[in-house]
């Protein structure tokens, strides 16, 4: 694995005994997961990372298990965290998997850290070994525990940079009632479609959101 590490993190690699620590940060919205393996509370500052510096990791080992990182020329291929546990909550992990808008296409970090012979403290500095989205999430309950599982990966769907719709306006401005009249008015069996008003560059009868490039079409409703 070539990267750009520091003196501290090469002696480390090298030493008799490595003690590695997974650091992840996913930005669900309203509820971010921002945990690693490693003793106590870790809250870095002063590294190279903007995406690490800043954050308060709460410690959640032995409960989260990570697959294999597969590297390429590119960011590699799919990862997939299981966080496990006895008690978590299914009906809200159930909830938070189903509205795929609080998860999908949301930025997700993966560090690797090395902890000093004391295993207390973390050697400058951790190494991103995974930069993408959070592509998919499922909920598996068996007899003695339930788990859920992350899977990130490179942002292929293009969701981050989704068209803009007028019902996200809505849900980001809800302040703001405008978007919601027109989208109500704009889903009405006549839509904005009129037999007697024109104004520039519509003619009399034109359907509106065709003219104004109406946001997304499906199932008979604009969005």
């Amino acid at each position: 694995m070539a990267r750009d590490l520091t003196a501290g993190m090469q002696s480390a690699l090298v030493a008799g005994t490595v003690r590695p620590t997974l650091i992840g940060r996913l930005d669900i919205v309203s509820d971010p997961v921002v945990a690693w393996t490693g003793p106590g509370i870790f809250a870095p500052t002063g590294t190279d990372d903007a995406a690490l510096n800043g954050q308060t990791f709460l410690p959640v080992a032995p409960f989260i298990k990570m697959s294999n990182i597969l590297e390429d020329q590119s960011i590699g291929g799919p990862v997939t965290l299981t966080l496990a546990g006895h008690d978590l909550d299914e009906i809200l992990l159930r909830q938070v998997v189903r509205d795929k808008r609080a998860w999908r296409g949301k930025p997700a970090y993966l560090w690797l850290g090395l902890l000093n012979s004391n295993e207390y403290s973390v050697i400058a500095d951790p190494v991103r070994i995974k930069t993408g989205v959070i592509i998919n999430m499922i909920v598996t309950r068996t007899k003695d525990e339930h788990t859920i599982a992350v899977a990130i990966d490179r942002d292929l769907g293009n969701a981050r940079s989704a068209p803009f719709r007028w019902v996200d306006h809505t849900r980001l401005f809800p302040s703001d009632t405008f978007s919601t009249f027109v989208r109500k008015l704009a889903n009405k069996p006549s839509g904005l479609t009129s037999s007697d008003v024109s104004g520039p560059g519509i003619t009399s009868g034109q359907d509106w959101r065709s003219f104004a490039g109406y946001g997304s079409y499906y199932g008979g409703y604009y969005y």
